[in-house]
């Protein structure tokens, strides 16, 4: 199917994991599990938080094809659109309909968000994969990043299992269905975060997958999670 709809969107995300397993005398440390992200609207911004596939992380190896559906990264500057596209000698088309090579398809990887479009009947994506256990590192640079949680964790952002170390007066966005809404750290503020009229605001909260903006006022951080099986 040919499209040059373009749309931009997020989304919200429940979750399921499976576990290790041992054989024997030889046991495994991988975790191999995956979740769920409900697509409720024709836009949804989501994050891969697992390892998937050769090569891993690409694009097609992550998410499960719909023909007409599309996915947009953040380049730093604007987004990149790329459409599953069943006239498309690859699969994959660009915004004005040309062929993408399966080769120049984006990574998907931890800590990224990125938006799905829905313009056919897809209710769910699942996400399936290893889950990254170690350390994990997200390098978090001035400006607009669109992020996600390396690691298939929920709850609130920053004190929380989370543990995105938010800078005082950078901001994280949030996607509503609609728009997105800011919310900045604020040691100044009752509760440590303040909305866009400087009223006091409660910590972001993240479920299982979603993704969010970082934007960054000051010098760059690295964001580290750490998962021992």
């Amino acid at each position: 199917m040919r499209t040059k709809t373009l749309f931009l969107g997020a989304a919200f995300i429940a979750a399921g994991l499976a576990s290790s397993m041992a054989q024997s005398n030889v046991y495994s440390l991988n975790i191999v599990g995956y979740y769920n992200v409900p697509i409720n609207g024709a836009q949804t911004f989501c994050a891969n938080s697992l390892r998937n596939g050769t090569p891993a992380n690409r694009a097609d190896q992550v998410i499960p094809y719909a023909d007409a559906d599309a996915i947009q990264i953040w380049t730093g500057v604007a987004f990149q659109s790329f459409f599953m596209d069943s006239g498309s000698a690859t699969g994959w088309a660009d915004v004005n309909a040309n062929d993408v090579p399966l080769a120049n398809l984006p990574i998907l990887g931890q800590g990224t968000g990125f938006f799905y479009t829905r313009n056919g009947s897809v209710t769910n994506v699942t996400f399936v994969g290893e889950v990254p256990t170690g350390t994990n590192t997200v390098n978090i640079t001035l400006a607009q990043n669109a992020l996600g949680s390396p690691v298939p964790y929920g709850g609130l952002i920053s004190s929380g299992p989370i543990g995105c170390p938010v800078a005082d007066a950078d901001g994280i966005q949030l996607w509503n269905g609609a728009k997105f809404v800011l919310t900045s750290r604020d040691s100044g503020a009752g509760t440590g975060w303040a909305d866009v009229n400087s009223n006091d605001a409660p910590e972001p909260s993240l479920t299982v997958g979603q993704g969010f903006f970082y934007s960054k006022n000051g010098g760059n951080i690295t964001w580290t999670q750490i998962l021992n099986p």
